[in-house]
């Protein structure tokens, strides 16, 4: 049973990764040409095979951020595809975000703003909280270590003084990719209203990460997203 259940989760993460190719070739072939896109998706699903086996587990479906190490396979797999056909991680990551703005825009906008009201709730923060603590205990070398921090304004803040996605970008020989590393956070919240500030990260040489979110504050865009993350609104 437990073999069934583990071979129909590794069927649905292919499914969704092609599914995520699938947004990437559309754009691929409008900023490039058809056999472009096709050489790129044919060598990204080759770099898949391998990458998706050195994913870090860090602790499963206890962890909230493990399926963040699953969509960096992904990143990483389009991104060698294409930066051996002479594109920079730049060009990778204005290709992925527009695949994951493209994603949460079918969702209605009004939905997209419940689920940024919760993810800001009390209960969720109480279980970042738990998350967090969980972390300090580091069971997993390449898991991320983390806090929360309560703002006296109504910001709420996720530290992390170790990152597991700049931690396996270094082990993947893609360390370029290390300074855009927020953008999916900027892209989610511009969209569900959480008004984060994601400034401070390792990847652009700080101490630490930081998401600082606050209800109701425009999502700041850090110099490094600005031409990939679209300011446009819901």
């Amino acid at each position: 049973m437990w073999i069934e259940r583990e071979d129909c989760l590794i069927t649905n993460r292919h499914r969704i990764f092609e599914r995520f190719l699938k947004a990437a070739r559309s754009i691929l072939a409008r900023e490039n040409d058809q056999a472009f896109a096709d050489e790129v998706l044919v060598e990204a699903r080759k770099q898949y095979e391998r990458v998706r086996v050195e994913v870090p587990d860090i602790g499963g479906v206890r962890n909230v951020f493990q399926p963040v190490m699953t969509v960096n396979a992904w990143i990483v797999a389009i991104h060698r595809a294409m930066r051996a056909r002479g594109r920079a991680a730049e060009d990778t990551i204005r290709v992925c975000q527009e695949v994951f703005d493209g994603w949460f825009r079918k969702v209605p906008g009004f939905a997209l703003r419940a689920i940024g009201r919760l993810l800001l709730s009390a209960p969720v923060r109480w279980y970042f909280e738990r998350q967090a603590r969980r972390s300090q205990e580091r069971r997993y070398a390449e898991d991320f270590v983390w806090r929360v921090e309560r703002g006296t304004d109504g910001e709420m803040s996720l530290v992390f003084d170790e990152c597991a996605v700049n931690k396996w970008y270094d082990v993947q020989h893609v360390g370029e990719l290390k300074p855009y590393c927020n953008f999916f956070d900027v892209t989610y919240s511009r969209l569900m209203g959480m008004g984060v500030d994601a400034t401070e990260t390792i990847g652009l040489g700080c101490d630490q990460c930081a998401l600082r979110y606050k209800r109701g504050r425009e999502t700041v865009i850090p110099q490094t997203l600005e031409g990939i993350v679209s300011k446009r609104q819901q």
